[in-house]
């Protein structure tokens, strides 16, 4: 795609900004269909039932699951925001965690979402939420700020319970769409952007899901972090997670490797598709009560907010006559109105997600008066 000459970069802006500020307010905006899609292996029969949500103004039980070094600070679990039980494993040194340890430090965050399982099986929570231990990094979600306490904050409970599994990464890269296949050819193996597809082999699928075909693709938005209701955890027998967890301790894949294969499965284990890629509004809506509008209206955002950051990167260059000072603080004023209008249409998304009306309606779900999200 061409880009624009520096010289015109105030001057673009400007106009950036007026076309977006005339763009009319969330209240306006047309509801787009959701699209999403779901490729299961064929021969696959796990058939899971939508759970059913408490009603409007109910609470839920709610733990977080964190896999954690003792070099990693958690101290963001102990805000006072968070309505949250937490079970804390230190995987490096067990000592620090008594009652949530793990047989062995194999699988990165796997050993630890597994071992939770199988130990606190009988006794779970309406939702667990199995996190690592870093409260910002870049695979959280931008428009909760890659922060993981607004991300457990506005996590929707009676969503997690109607899904049964949420991916709590609504963006697609990585991992999304067909991502990982089975056996590839080494000459077409992508080993930058996707490490684990070499380990994850057709001999490995069958390792852990006997009898079941291999899939043409398995695909989920990165990096193991999800919320499941309890009644989706106990929908598999506490045998078939202890059953993974000793695939993790004995196979030759490394710790990475094992992790990586492990990420890649959630969907599989817990929703019955080997690709969950929920549209990305979606995610958001009903997620989080995050509601553009549709699709397009988000795309729009994430738009503005990467022609703010070109021009922030842009250095304006002299034209005779007019001084830098004033290039530079035209493109600072266009800049600035529109980081004004990128907030607001944020917040208008947020003020649409209070609606459980809207919220449904979004997202194409069947909503009926009192019902809430």
């Amino acid at each position: 795609m061409s880009r624009l000459r520096p010289g015109i970069a105030a001057i673009t802006a400007v106009s950036v900004l007026l076309l977006w500020w005339h763009l009319p307010r969330h209240q306006d905006v047309k509801i787009l269909p959701v699209i999403t899609t779901q490729d299961t292996p064929e021969g696959v029969t796990i058939n899971y039932l939508p759970g059913t949500p408490k009603g409007q103004g109910q609470t839920y039980t709610k733990t977080v699951v964190v896999a954690r070094q003792e070099s990693e600070d958690v101290s963001w679990l102990e805000n006072s925001t968070l309505n949250v039980s937490r079970a804390v494993y230190v995987v490096d040194k067990p000592a620090l965690s008594p009652g949530y340890e793990v047989p062995r430090n194999k699988g990165h965050e796997a050993m630890v979402y597994l071992s939770y399982i199988i130990d606190h099986y009988e006794n779970l929570s309406d939702v667990s939420i199995f996190v690592h231990a870093h409260r910002t990094t870049w695979h959280n979600n931008d428009l909760l700020d890659s922060d993981m306490i607004k991300t457990i904050e506005h996590l929707s409970d009676a969503h997690v319970t109607r899904a049964g599994y949420f991916n709590l990464r609504c963006h697609h890269e990585p991992g999304c769409p067909d991502w990982l296949h089975l056996d590839r050819p080494d000459e077409e193996l992508d080993t930058h952007r996707k490490m684990e597809e070499r380990a994850f082999s057709l001999a490995v699928w069958s390792e852990l899901h006997p009898n079941v075909p291999p899939p043409k693709a398995i695909s989920q938005p990165c990096c193991a972090q999800f919320a499941v209701s309890r009644d989706r955890i106990r929908a598999v027998p506490r045998e078939e997670y202890i059953r993974y967890r000793d695939w993790v301790l004995h196979t030759e894949l490394s710790d990475t490797f094992s992790g990586r294969v492990m990420e890649y499965s959630w969907q599989f284990l817990f929703a019955g598709v080997s690709e969950l890629c929920p549209a990305m509004h979606a995610c958001y809506c009903d997620g989080y009560g995050i509601c553009f509008g549709g699709a397009e209206r988000l795309e729009q955002w994430f738009d503005m907010r990467a022609e703010i950051r070109r021009l922030q990167a842009e250095e304006v260059p002299e034209k005779p006559g007019i001084p830098a000072t004033d290039a530079e603080a035209a493109k600072a004023m266009a800049v600035h109105g529109m980081e004004a209008r990128l907030e607001e249409l944020k917040q208008g998304a947020f003020d649409r997600g209070a609606d459980p009306r809207l919220r449904a309606l979004e997202v194409g779900r069947p909503w009926r008066e009192g019902d809430g999200y």
